[in-house]
């Protein structure tokens, strides 16, 4: 009995070894194709693929809400891509371009639906906080706008998170 079981273990062993070393051996020269076949590789590169450069959302305009502290935002976008996109969300940190000072979070409001083509118009809503509110009567006293810069942006599009290190400029008011 004690030879049955060894037997049996070398054929288990031996059917589970035998097709992994085939196909590591049929795919030695490109592993990448093991997961993801050519065929995958092109139907994504056929949709996607685009001769315009993407370039991040440019800035419009704003307004200031002072009873709030909050600050509308409004960006537009071309979809260069041959497929809709639906941004889910939008989160950034928000800091004073002159002073590198941390002055809050923006965020999506709503989520944007864009169709392939398509130029909209997205809303991001910026929160000061306390410490922005105070950063503005010292060090920018009597100003109407200030330069902020959204860092660690992160967007989920289309249920795909995209965090850059890139960052977006906008002069935004205080009043």
């Amino acid at each position: 009995m004690h030879i049955l079981g060894v037997l049996l273990i070398l054929i288990n062993v031996g059917a589970v070894a035998g097709p992994v070393t085939g196909v590591a051996i049929v795919y030695n020269e490109n592993p990448i194709e093991m997961i993801i076949p050519p065929e995958v590789e092109q139907i994504i590169n056929d949709t996607i693929d685009t001769n315009k450069p993407v370039e991040i959302p440019q800035y419009l305009s704003s307004t200031y809400n002072t009873a709030t502290r909050t600050v509308t935002a409004t960006f537009i976008f071309t979809n260069p891509y041959q497929l809709d996109l639906k941004i889910k969300s939008l989160s950034a940190d928000v800091e004073c371009t002159t002073h590198t000072f941390a002055l809050g979070h923006a965020t999506l409001p709503a989520q944007v639906q864009i169709d392939k083509g398509a130029t909209v118009t997205i809303t991001v809503v910026f929160v000061w906080t306390q410490a922005a509110e105070e950063h503005f009567g010292t060090a920018h006293t009597g100003a109407a706008n200030i330069d902020i810069r959204l860092t660690n942006l992160g967007v989920d599009v289309s249920g795909i998170t995209i965090e850059t290190p890139e960052s977006i400029i906008a002069n935004v008011p205080l009043t």
